[in-house]
């Protein structure tokens, strides 16, 4: 469960400093907002965990995603209701890895009008 600690941190519902008010400016107030998103993910896997438990599974078998709406929508004192099972895939691991062969051409990194403007220069040049 280690190595899937942080697989999920994009789910959040506020990515890290995009909140309304500016970011912080001091490394005190940066420390205190990762605090916080630590605290906000171990909360979800604390619910996560309970569920597992209540459910007898793996940990890994409850869905992230239901754990953290069922976290934010939580009123004060509510019971844990039974979160989603995700199926059992035992042969359904995936690298983490990007898969772009190389190509002849380069990338597109200018508009495309820029770019088919140079071409055509290029040509009545030629």
């Amino acid at each position: 469960m280690q190595a899937r600690c942080g697989t999920h941190s994009t789910l959040l519902p506020c990515p890290v400093f995009s909140s309304p008010q500016s970011p912080p400016e001091t490394v005190a107030g940066v420390n205190k907002e990762l605090m916080m998103y630590a605290l906000d993910d171990n909360s979800v896997r604390l619910v996560m965990v309970t569920a597992a438990r209540r459910r007898k599974v793996a940990v890994a078998r409850i869905g992230f995603v239901d754990a953290l709406r069922w976290l934010v929508a939580a009123r004060a004192g509510a019971s844990l209701p039974k979160l989603v099972v995700n199926p059992d895939r035992p042969d359904r691991v995936e690298p983490r890895v990007v898969k772009r062969r190389p190509k002849q051409y380069p990338r597109m990194t200018q508009p495309r009008c820029v770019l088919r403007n140079a071409l055509m220069e290029q040509e009545v040049a030629a």
